[in-house]
């Protein structure tokens, strides 16, 4: 590829590594909500799952049209050649990490409408913070780059500091826990902690990175598509948006992955605990979920340079997939197999990182396409699709537990309920993967990039001479 069709590298080593580290403090607070909410909601607040699920569905679709709202206001309200995601950092981590806090301090009450008024509130306020603040972050990368290379070493080391927040969070929570004392607060002291190190992760985020893709749209003197965004409208946003066909196909693909890792963090302890027999599995599972990945990542980029980032995509969803059968065959006989499916499993999340340098491209492909450049709108509205992924699949897991009979009070559970258990972590993540793996397939951008970016760079020399 010519240096005429390629985007000149931009990031320092130490910026690509503060903007990743910015994944720690989104997915530590994150993770934690995913894997343990429900087992804090119904097996220390003893609140009955099923009401719990339809609080968290009826919540996250909400939650999702702030996805849109908070896109909106972030291109509406940035100023020409002024940074647009990055200051929302400053503004919403201090919030962020305190209302993760309130969250996981459900007082004790007589009423049970006290403690679904309570959860409905407090779980929404940390929704709403999490958009306020994923939003921005998650536009920085196509802020900070256009090149690709830089967008694919910002995703991969994302990707290890997602599974860094992800290793602690899965494998020693519950350590944690006992060590505080295994009550009620002792929730709260932990998750303070978890947001304290969240707090840090994004302050180096923010002290250490810059936008550059706007400001250099705004020093030339051309109406470029910077200018242009603020006269558009959310609805005339979202419809160049549904317009753009690649990004309708990372959206799909972001919320079956979202519903997968959902339904996965979401249940893991219940089938270690009661489907294997086996709960001191879990910290051991969660390390082998997440750990490897330090190393699998890395090593994984080579082998997608070769196959291609889609198509490296496609081949971690499949390995994931023998990775949970492997494990369903298995796991309740030997926890060797255990452990060896969920390697697997953790062999195919190492190219799931495919998927950021995926959706940025799909911002040049809007431009190209309709003359509009909508980082904040194409991000905000991919994670609408994420967030309604994983209300399908916390939904999913906390209502097939009470419609099958799982009681949280129970130390032995019915056979329908295990037969639950193994449905949301077993048979629903194999099948969406598969719909995954099917979508993938069209999508063809990569090969069209190149070609994209030169016309684009055309583009702006042409309007630049021309004033």
């Amino acid at each position: 590829m010519s240096d005429q069709t390629t985007p000149k590298r931009e990031l320092s080593l130490r910026e690509t590594i503060c903007y990743s580290a910015g994944e720690m403090g989104t997915n530590m607070l994150f993770a934690v909500m995913s894997a343990y909410l429900l087992v804090y909601y119904t097996n220390y607040a003893h609140i009955n799952p099923g009401i719990v699920g339809t609080i968290m569905l009826i919540s996250k679709i909400i939650d999702a049209f702030s996805d849109l709202a908070m896109g909106f206001v972030m291109e509406k309200f940035a100023k020409s050649g002024a940074e647009k995601a990055r200051p929302w950092l400053k503004r919403i981590v201090i919030p962020y990490a305190l209302a993760a806090v309130v969250m996981f301090s459900v007082p004790e009450m007589t009423s049970t409408v006290s403690q679904v008024i309570y959860v409905f509130i407090t779980y929404n306020l940390f929704c709403t913070l999490y958009t306020m603040i994923v939003i921005p972050y998650t536009s920085m990368q196509a802020l900070l780059s256009r090149n690709i290379k830089d967008r694919e070493n910002t995703s991969v080391l994302r990707s290890i500091f997602n599974t860094v927040a992800s290793t602690i969070v899965n494998s020693y929570t519950m350590t944690f826990i006992g060590w505080a004392g295994n009550t009620k607060m002792s929730w709260t002291i932990v998750i303070g902690c978890y947001a304290l190190l969240s707090l840090i992760a994004y302050s180096l985020c923010y002290f250490n990175t810059k936008e550059r893709v706007g400001a250099e749209e705004a020093s030339g003197t051309s109406e470029t598509s910077s200018a242009k965004e603020e006269k558009l409208g959310l609805v005339d946003g979202m419809k160049l948006i549904v317009k753009n066909k690649y990004w309708l196909i990372c959206t799909c693909i972001s919320i079956c992955s979202a519903a997968v890792i959902s339904l996965n963090m979401g249940s893991m302890y219940f089938y270690m605990a009661y489907v294997c027999g086996k709960p001191q599995a879990v910290p051991v599972v969660g390390m082998l979920l997440s750990m490897p990945m330090l190393f699998l990542i890395p090593l994984s980029k080579p082998v997608v340079a070769k196959s291609g980032v889609r198509n490296g995509l496609i081949l971690g969803l499949l390995v994931m997939s023998f990775g949970r059968i492997v494990l369903a065959v298995g796991g309740s006989v030997s926890v060797m197999v255990i452990y060896a499916g969920s390697i697997l499993f953790a062999v195919g999340c190492s190219t799931q990182w495919c998927a950021y340098p995926l959706l940025c491209n799909t911002v040049e492909y809007g431009e190209w396409k309709n003359g509009f450049r909508q980082e904040g709108l194409i991000m905000s509205a991919n994670s609408f699709g994420s967030k309604f992924g994983t209300a399908i699949g916390t939904a999913l897991c906390s209502w097939v537990l009470a419609w099958t009979g799982y009681n949280g009070e129970a130390e032995v559970q019915s056979a329908s309920a295990i037969a639950g258990i193994s449905t949301v972590y077993v048979v629903l993540p194999i099948a969406l993967n598969i719909v995954c793996i099917i979508v993938a397939l069209f999508y063809t951008l990569e090969k069209q990039y190149p070609t994209i970016i030169k016309e684009l760079e055309e583009r702006r020399n042409k309007n630049s001479a021309a004033f």
